[in-house]
C-alpha cells in the first residue's frame, strides 16, 4: 500500500494554516521541473480496463520524470489547504526533493499520514 505524504503548513500552536489554491501555483511557478497540470487525470485499472476520471481542481502538479523523459501527475492540492502526494518508492526519486523546495517556498514542512514531520 503507498503512503500519502502532504505539504502543509502549521502555526506556533500546531494548527493547520490552509495553503491557498493561489500560493500553491506561485509556488509551483518558482520551481524548475514541476509544472501545472492542465485537465483531468484519465487513468485505466489495469485489472478490468475501467476508466477513471479524477477531476483537476485547478492544482494538479506534474513532476519531470528524467528517466522516462515524461510529465508525470504527481502532486494534488487539496480544498483544505494541503497538497498530497505518494511516498517515493525509491531514495533517487524526483519527488521527495522537489517536494521539499515547494515547502520551503511555502514555509511549510512535509509530512505523513499520521501527521508527523519528515526530517
Amino acid at each position: 500500500m503507498v503512503e500519502n505524504l502532504h505539504i502543509q503548513r502549521q502555526d506556533t500552536a500546531g494548527n493547520r494554516d490552509a495553503i491557498t489554491l493561489e500560493e500553491w501555483t506561485e509556488a509551483v511557478d518558482h520551481i524548475e521541473g514541476i509544472r501545472l497540470a492542465q485537465g483531468d487525470a484519465v487513468a485505466a485499472n489495469p485489472l478490468d480496463e475501467t476508466v477513471v476520471t479524477l477531476p483537476n481542481r485547478g492544482g494538479d502538479a506534474e513532476v519531470y520524470r528524467e528517466d522516462c523523459q515524461t510529465w508525470m501527475r504527481t502532486m494534488f492540492w487539496t480544498p483544505e489547504g494541503t497538497i498530497r502526494f505518494a511516498a517515493p518508492e525509491s531514495e533517487d526519486d524526483t519527488i521527495l526533493p522537489l517536494a521539499g523546495k515547494l515547502a520551503t517556498e511555502l514555509n511549510a514542512a512535509i509530512y505523513d499520514e499520521a501527521g508527523k514531520g519528515l526530517s
